[in-house]
């Protein structure tokens, strides 16, 4: 190869090792969040993305949670009956003083970006929507130990399971102030 070539193929290497350390350094503190709130076993509540709340599990026992039973089946696995144990997330946000009848969407993000987008309507809808916890008799293991918690997005009676979203970080509730 000549020199000329050798060069550029340098500087491109460069430039992207750049790039990969300045966008590592700006998500470090989205990283650290997202390992305290897991460390911790929370997620955040926000309006219009400004946190409200962090909720944990004592929130959720407050509330009183509720066993049921629904299809669990994704893309990779067959169907299966499976025994959830969590709250309504509009029960959710009514016990932590949130006025969320103004809502137009919400959006569940997960630790690993993951984002499940969800209407008004199906969270209002009784029985529908669920911040889980426990899953055939067991506590959700947090992503750093394999599992899908701490915390589960469920949607009941969807067909299959994509969009539940595994490892919570934030519910998002979007309101349109100028309606």
């Amino acid at each position: 190869m000549s020199m000329k070539k050798n060069a550029v193929i340098f500087f491109i290497i460069f430039a992207l090792a750049l790039l990969v350390a300045v966008l590592a350094y700006l998500n470090r503190g989205d990283a650290e969040l997202r390992r305290a709130l897991e460390d911790n076993r929370e997620f955040e509540v926000r309006i219009n993305g400004d946190t409200v709340e962090n909720v944990n599990m004592q929130a959720l026992m407050d509330v009183g949670p509720v066993e049921f039973t629904t299809t669990f089946a994704t893309s990779v696995s067959a169907p299966r009956e499976t025994r959830l144990e969590g709250v309504e997330l509009r029960l959710l946000l009514e016990a932590l003083n949130i006025d969320a009848s103004q809502a137009s969407s919400y959006i569940v993000s997960g630790l690993d970006s993951f984002i499940s987008p969800l209407s008004a309507s199906e969270v209002n809808r009784e029985e529908t929507v669920y911040v889980c916890f426990s899953m055939d008799g067991e506590i959700l293991k947090k992503q750093s130990e394999g599992g899908f918690g701490p915390f589960l997005l469920a949607i009941r009676g969807e067909r299959f399971a994509q969009r539940w979203c595994k490892h919570i970080e934030a519910v998002n509730v979007i309101i349109d102030y100028s309606s």
